[in-house]
C-alpha cells in the first residue's frame, strides 16, 4: 500500500555529487518512519508521475544550484520554489519534479505539501558516488528534512 508521504531522492549517481539526493534518501530510509515511503527517483523524470500522484506530501532530496551559496551549503526550497524548478539540477533528469507535480495535478491529484532539501555540489565530475565532503553533509540534510516533515505533522518535533 502506498504511504501518504513520500521522500524522493533525485539525481544522477554517475556525476559524483549530482547523486547526493539518492544518497540522502537511502540514509533517510534507515529511519523507517511510519506512513513515509522513500524512493530512489534517480533520473526518471516524468516516469515518477505514478509514484508522486496522490501523496499528501512530497519531500525531495537533490543537488541544487544557488548563486549565493558555496559548495556544501544546504538549501531548503519551499513549495513555490520547487514548483519553479529553477534551482534543482537537471542533468540527465531533464524533466524536473515541478513538471511531475503539474502532471499529477492535471491528472486529478490534490496538490501535496512540497519542499526540497538540496546540497550545492562540490563536484559534478564523471564518477560513481558522492564525494567524501558531500557524504559528510548528509546528516544535516536529513535533519532539515525531518524538520520539514515535523511542520507538516508527519513526524513529532522531537523526531526532527
Amino acid at each position: 500500500m502506498t504511504a501518504p508521504h513520500l521522500v524522493l531522492g533525485l539525481g544522477n549517481e554517475l556525476f559524483t555529487d549530482e547523486g547526493i539526493g539518492i544518497a540522502a534518501a537511502r540514509r533517510f530510509e534507515e529511519l523507517a518512519l511510519p506512513g513515509v515511503d522513500v524512493v530512489d527517483g534517480g533520473t526518471l523524470g516524468i516516469a515518477l508521475l505514478p509514484t508522486v500522484a496522490g501523496r499528501a506530501s512530497v519531500l525531495v532530496f537533490d543537488a541544487v544550484v544557488a548563486s549565493d551559496a558555496e559548495p556544501g551549503d544546504i538549501v531548503v526550497l519551499e513549495a513555490d520554489e520547487v514548483r519553479r524548478g529553477t534551482q534543482i539540477l537537471y542533468s540527465a533528469h531533464q524533466l524536473g519534479i515541478n513538471e511531475v507535480l503539474i502532471a499529477a495535478e492535471l491528472a486529478g491529484s490534490k496538490r501535496p505539501n512540497v519542499a526540497a532539501v538540496g546540497l550545492v555540489p562540490y563536484s559534478l565530475d564523471t564518477g560513481y558516488g558522492v564525494t567524501k565532503a558531500a557524504e559528510e553533509r548528509i546528516p544535516a540534510m536529513i535533519e532539515r528534512g525531518l524538520a520539514i516533515l515535523a511542520t507538516w505533522g508527519v513526524v513529532e518535533p522531537a523526531d526532527a
